[in-house]
């Protein structure tokens, strides 16, 4: 059984009731309440620090989900009549590679030393994954990928629950994500 995680405490007191590991490491609690994006190192200090207290199971990090009802004060998003729907998750970090790439690279960091799945959110395209492939790849730098690194995405998004084969090609994983594939779906 994996948990779902917001936070180092929720961590730690995962692995104290028996997870096996971490299906979903909510990484947008790094970028909240701040004035500017975290750095390299600070993010990658919080993945450690999360990849510890889970004793070196294996740790999903979704990357940053934000928009909707996530914003960032520093990251500016377009107004839209339905912020669920548009800028959101992949769409807006493909749209900041800067902040993609280098959060893709502090995971890669942490993957270099523990076991790792990254997972992009809110795909809607094989193109999306592609692209966020592609920075993923650069974000590792000339060592290439980490050894045992899984890629993988949610599917919450209706257009990829019905194409889930075009999207299988580039994964190693999907996870199912329920709440938002029902809000979208209904």
């Amino acid at each position: 059984v994996n948990a779902n995680l917001g936070s180092v405490a929720d961590a730690r007191a995962a692995l104290v009731a028996g997870a096996d590991g971490a299906g979903l490491v909510r990484t947008e609690f790094v970028f909240l309440d701040r004035s500017a994006a975290p750095s390299v190192e600070e993010q990658r200090a919080v993945y450690d620090e999360i990849a510890e207290a889970m004793g070196g199971r294996r740790i999903t990090l979704r990357t940053l989900d934000v928009g909707g009802d996530k914003p960032l004060s520093y990251l500016p998003m377009p107004a839209e009549d339905n912020p669920f729907l548009g800028q959101r998750g992949i769409r807006l970090a493909l749209e900041h590679r800067d902040l993609l790439r280098d959060q893709l690279a502090a995971m890669c960091e942490t993957a270099r030393r523990v076991p790792v799945d990254i997972m992009f959110p809110m795909v809607a395209t094989p193109g999306e994954l592609i692209e966020a492939r592609q920075v993923l790849a650069e974000a590792a730098g000339p060592a290439g990928l980490p050894e045992g690194l899984r890629v993988g995405t949610m599917i919450e998004v209706p257009a990829a629950a019905l194409k889930l084969e075009a999207f299988l090609p580039y994964l190693e994983f999907v996870s199912i994500g329920t709440n938002d594939l029902t809000q979208y779906a209904m």
